[in-house]
Parts: structure tokens; sequence; C-alpha cells
């Protein structure tokens, strides 16, 4: 008797305990069946990442003794560099390029140098040696003109033949000596020439010679002004690093940020790219700095697209003022960006999951007067979230959150 006694008394407990459960679950059910349709505030955003940076930089990019196209440098390699958030002062290291090839060059260029100065020199002494050998047969015939024209006065003693050939030797002498002051005039020249053109060699590889040292010295690249070193960025968005390759076309190699006026720099997909415009109010989140929110204005979007990695499409360069700056923001923090698109106060509102659709046609399914109705509504602006409503629906109204299963047998279509 008293084990029967046990066993109805856990029986009576379970059929308590199941009808709570039922009781409470039935609630919960009801609960999450059907939604009331509220009115409130509406607001559609666009949320992208972003990363901290001044406005305004002073660029550091590869040094102007390096870009000289008597070089023939088109590209040169990243040897060290100082790390990435070091704050340097004015003429401090930032980085040293690969001399190298620059050491490479200069070994060779003297060679040439040293051939060249001995052609020039050589060149001077062969010029020097030919000319004061004209120079004195020149001399030679002056004497030798004056001792004609001395025999050309005496011979006015002698016969009118020997007068005439007196005459011809002196002319002929005469001849003689402007053809040797051409000749001279045309090997002076000739000379000059031959040494001038040596000579242009030779101060071609001086002045490269120059500038080969100049360019091994700029190799250690200097800050300009004081300022936290910020890497430059690649084509395809990496940060430049020690190895890779810096040339005229990208000569960018770090920038000191100025921290007073601040943006955060995002890429907005080339299907958003559209719905956004200068102007438009942005809230600003920084990860390392999660209880505080700032806010901004996007003052400038790019006017070409381009290719990141990360993305499936092209992107368009955006930078969004911020309105606060502060020693607590660093630059390179990553931002999350809350790009307000479209904002509706007292607007009647649903959640996502509540609206259904079938041939173009938006619906809901209203609970009314104790019967479930097929109700076509108008839609407007959603979000992630939530749908606005235009008509079909109001205040306070109860729609199911999924559709029913017998949709087809007990729902009819209210217009």
């Amino acid at each position: 008797m008293a084990f029967i006694k046990k066993r109805y008394i856990w029986i009576i407990l379970a059929v308590i305990v199941a009808a709570v459960l039922f009781i409470l679950g039935g609630k919960s059910l009801i609960t999450e069946k059907f939604h009331t349709v509220q009115s409130g505030f509406f607001e559609l955003t666009l949320n992208i990442k972003g990363e901290v940076r001044g406005k305004n930089a002073v660029v550091i990019s590869l040094p102007d003794e390096l870009k000289k196209r008597e070089l023939r440098i088109y590209q040169i390699k990243i040897k060290d560099m100082v790390q990435e958030g070091t704050v340097v002062k004015k003429g401090g290291w930032i980085a040293t390029l690969d001399p190298a090839e620059l050491n490479q060059q200069m070994q060779t260029n003297r060679q040439d140098l040293t051939k060249y100065m001995a052609e020039l020199n050589d060149a001077k002494i062969d010029s020097a040696i030919q000319l004061t050998k004209l120079r004195e047969e020149l001399e030679e015939f002056n004497y030798d003109l004056a001792y004609k024209k001395l025999e050309l006065e005496q011979a006015k003693y002698e016969s009118p033949a020997y007068q005439r050939k007196k005459n011809v030797e002196y002319n002929k002498t005469i001849r003689q000596m402007e053809k040797k002051r051409r000749d001279y005039e045309l090997n002076r020249l000739k000379l000059k020439v031959k040494t001038k053109r040596i000579e242009n060699k030779y101060n071609e590889y001086f002045v490269r010679d120059s500038l080969l040292k100049s360019a091994i010295k700029a190799c250690r690249v200097k800050a300009p002004k004081e300022g936290m070193v910020m890497y430059a960025k690649l084509w395809g968005g990496r940060k430049l690093r020690v190895g890779d390759q810096i040339s005229r076309w990208m000569p960018t190699i770090a920038t000191l940020p100025d921290m007073s006026v601040l943006v955060s720099e995002t890429y907005v997909q080339e299907i958003d790219i559209m719905k956004i415009a200068i102007g438009d109010t942005v809230e600003i989140y920084i990860d390392a700095l999660p209880d505080k929110i700032y806010s901004g204005i996007i003052s400038k979007i790019a006017n070409i697209g381009q290719e990141l990695p990360g993305f499936d499409t092209k992107v368009f360069k955006v930078l969004i003022d911020m309105d606060k700056n502060g020693k607590e923001i660093k630059p390179a923090m990553t931002t999350d960006n809350r790009i307000i698109l479209t904002s509706l106060d007292n607007v009647i509102k649903i959640p996502r999951n509540c609206l259904f659709s079938d041939n173009g046609d938006k619906y809901v399914y209203l609970k009314s007067d104790g019967e479930i109705w097929k109700k076509r509504v108008i839609s407007g602006p959603e979000n992630s979230e939530e749908i606005v409503i235009k008509s079909g629906l109001k205040e306070n109204d109860k729609i199911m959150t999924k559709a029913p299963e017998n949709a087809k047998e007990i729902l009819f279509f209210e217009n």
C-alpha cells in the first residue's frame, strides 16, 4: 500500500510539473509567435572598418639625390627601418637604403674617370707639342719671307728676268706661309675639339662621381621634423617593410602625421559608394577606446576605385573628419565607422523576419478578430534588423513572426 501511495504521489507531481511547463511554454510560444507593431525611430546605416590617421602629414620619400636620371637607379631596396610608431626628432634616423648598386656604380665610374683623366692629359700634351711645332715652322717662314723680300729689293739693280724670278720666289713664299697659317689654325681647332670632347667625357664622369657620393650619403634617410613614424602603404594596401623596393614612381617611405586634425581612413565597396555623400554624419567607435563615441563627417570620396586584398569588388577611399582629438588617440588605431544614411522618426517598423514576399508582393500575417489574415503592405527603407512599413499596418497590430503551416487552407488574401 505504501508503495502504491508513493507511486500516485510521483504521478501527481509529474502532472503538475508538466502542466507548469506547458503553461510557461505556451506563453513563451505565444510571445515568440507574434510581434506587436510599434512606431518609433528608424535609422539606416552603413558600417565599415577604418583606421585613424592625421589629416595632414609630412611625407618622407625617396631622397632627391637618388632621383637623378644620371644615376640610372630605377628602384632601391630598403635595408632597415625604424620601428613604426617611434617618435623621432628632427634629423633622426628613419630608414637605411641599400647602397650596394650605388657602390658598384661608383667603382666602375671611378675607373672610367681615371681613364678619361689620363686621355685628357695626353690630349693636352699632344696639342701643346703639335701646336708648338707648327708655330716654329711659321717662325721659320717669317725669316725666309724677310730674306726673299731683301733679295727682291736688291734685284732692282739686276736684269728684268732676274727681278721677275725673285718676285716669283717672294710671292711663292707668301703663299706657302699663308697655307702654313691656315694649316696651323685648322690643326689648332681640330686639337681643341678633340681635347674638348675628352674633357666633356671626363666632366660627365666627374659630375656623376659627385652625384654618386651624395646618393650614397642620402641612403641614410632622416626625419625632416619631429613626429611619429608611420610606414607608407603599397598599392595593395600592405604596409612597406624591410626588403621592399621603392622607386621614383612609388617613392614614399613613411609619413609623420599631424595628429592635431584626425581622420578615419576607410574603403567603401562600389556597391555601397552611391549610398554615401560628402557631409554625411558618422559615428566613430575606436576599438582601443570602447567607452567613447566620436562623431565625424565625410570630407572626401575618391573618384576612382581600386582593388585591395580582402575585397571581392573595387573599393573607394573615403576620409571621415573626426571632431575630436586627444593624446589617447594614436595613429593606425582601428575604427568602426557607422555612416548614417537615413534617419526617420515616428514611423511604423517591424522586424525583417515578419515581412514575406511572393511574386513581387510584400505582405504580413496579421492577427485580427481571432483570425489570421494575409495582408499586403508597402515597405520602405530597411536595415539589418528592421523594415519601415509605409502603409498596411498601424501601431499595436499583431503580426506573425513565422508563416503558418497550413497557410493555403486557412488564410485568405485581403486587398
